[in-house]
């Protein structure tokens, strides 16, 4: 989809252009590219063809994932409705079978959306903003799109986004902390926050997460941001038909946890994000290779005063407390953990719009030990399973207060949960027998959710569960000498050399 907002008079263009093209399968994707996700009455005016033709190319463009559709949040309307979207491939497929494509229309809508922010730059030029800093806000709100335009300009607003970019995770030497930017910049944090609280609620494509106090932000169309999507959709399609294929697992067994951490472990070894193994002076001596080397001294002249003048940098800023004296290497904390938690979320969120049933989700969702440690975590991930579009869900963030209302929409559904593993029990399942443990129960026994502090009984019944079955999948060595074959915990018997692997076992 694009990601501009459109003004009348590239919409004009768009729809004229759209009109010349002769193939009308090819009228469907370059309306979606250049407008954005559209409704199916919008399509058909749009196109100029008949309702039974868009219908057609519809049904095709999905059949090969060249469009898809999905929920589509209004922020000026502030209503939600389906509406059909372009994919990856779908502008593949437009930018090789259409040869009059090109992106002019792009150039001239940039130009637009650039000539509204002159008031935001000369700002920025008062109080001495570099002008790398002004080109890399621009292009953010560029990605944000014409809705941006709809909160109100001013000086509080501008102090908002060059707060974020002091905050982004792309911009991790720039860290600004909340206090000392409103005394520096003679703003108050009710303001920031307030704007902070406009950007993420408008659908602008903003991320959040926090860490203790630090707020960190991204957007969905930077390096991170489109990163993190593709590696989540990639693994999670991976886990997907894993799953399948294994004749003794359900999609309910998607282990959340393992998934979050090795899309996480992937962004580490790209260095979009850090853990906790940067230490201060490690920085300062970075940073001033790069700053010195610009200027055309050589490295090996550099690194030969180079501790030393850390060190005086180091005990500067020590003086101005903007540093512990605790006789340890300071460290840059990490932001692995929360980034994780976050990375929990945008899975169930896409799982969710790949069609994975809710209760599965649920099941899903309940067996997380990573959201146990974020407030409001579990609880979120269930309204995400409800369709939640509000910011707090999808985030990690507490500025306002997460509802739980939404919670109690999944368990409609339910009988309950089983007893032993916290399996969600369908009121359309009639038998008796959990479909993961095994276990026969009375529908007395199943555990019933009558306020949201129950969902956590349920929770750490899932989570002890899988400690458990994972533990019983563990391999080790035949106990037999003689035989080198390795067996699971959970095993009677060595299939290789028949010994007992469980006491008191005959065989």
């Amino acid at each position: 989809m694009s990601k501009f907002g459109v003004t009348p008079k590239v919409k004009e263009r768009v729809i004229s252009e759209t009109k010349k093209i002769e193939q009308n399968d090819l009228r469907i994707l370059y309306l979606l590219r250049n407008l954005g996700p559209l409704r199916f009455t919008t399509l058909i005016d749009f196109s100029g063809l008949s309702r039974s033709t868009v219908s057609k190319y519809i049904k095709f463009h999905m059949s090969k994932n060249n469009i898809e559709k999905k929920i589509f949040r209004n922020s000026v309307k502030n209503i939600q409705e389906q509406r059909y979207f372009i994919t990856d491939l779908g502008i593949e497929k437009l930018g090789e079978d259409y040869q009059g494509f090109n992106e002019s229309i792009y150039f001239s809508e940039i130009n637009d959306l650039i000539s509204n922010l002159s008031e935001l730059k000369t700002f920025y030029k008062e109080i001495s903003v570099a002008d790398s800093i002004i080109t890399d806000i621009t292009r953010n709100i560029i990605n944000m799109g014409e809705n941006y335009f709809l909160i109100e300009q001013n000086r509080d607003l501008y102090l908002t986004l060059f707060y974020l970019y002091n905050n982004s995770v792309l911009t991790r030497d720039f860290k600004f902390e909340i206090t000392e930017f409103c005394k520096h910049y003679n703003v108050k944090k009710l303001r920031i926050d307030f704007y902070v609280d406009r950007l993420l609620s408008s659908d602008l494509g903003l991320y959040m997460f926090s860490r203790g106090e630090d707020k960190f932000f991204f957007h969905r169309e930077d390096v991170l941001g489109v990163t993190t999507i593709r590696l989540i959709k990639d693994y999670l399609v991976n886990e997907i038909v894993k799953l399948s294929i294994s004749e003794e697992k359900m999609i309910s067994d998607l282990d959340l946890d393992n998934l979050a951490e090795e899309i996480t472990e992937k962004l580490l070894e790209m260095e979009l994000i850090w853990d906790k193994n940067v230490t201060t002076i490690r920085m300062i001596k970075d940073n001033l290779i790069n700053e010195i080397a610009e200027l055309g001294i050589s490295e090996e002249k550099i690194i030969s005063d180079l501790d030393k003048l850390a060190e005086e940098i180091t005990e500067k800023l020590l003086e101005m407390e903007l540093l512990l004296d605790n006789n340890e290497p300071q460290e840059i904390s990490g932001i692995k953990e929360p980034f994780e938690m976050l990375i929990e979320k945008m899975i169930i969120k896409y799982a969710l719009e790949m069609g994975i049933p809710k209760t599965s989700l649920m099941d899903i969702a309940l067996q997380s030990k990573k959201m146990l440690k974020a407030e409001g975590g579990k609880n979120s991930l269930y309204n995400i399973i409800n369709n939640s579009e509000r910011y707090e869900d999808l985030n990690l963030v507490s500025i306002s207060e997460s509802e739980e209302t939404e919670l109690f929409q999944s368990l409609k559904l339910l009988r309950g949960f089983c007893p032993k593993c916290g399996k969600t029990v369908l009121k359309n399942d009639l038998s008796n027998i959990c479909i993961r443990c095994g276990r026969k129960f009375e529908n007395k026994e199943l555990l019933k959710i009558k306020e949201a502090s129950d969902i956590e009984v349920v929770s750490d019944l899932s989570v002890a569960y899988k400690i458990t079955s994972i533990e019983e999948e563990k391999e080790i060595e035949c106990p037999n000498p003689s035989c080198n074959y390795y067996v699971k915990t959970s095993w009677i018997e060595c299939p290789h050399c028949s010994t007992p692997l469980r006491k008191g076992t005959q065989v």
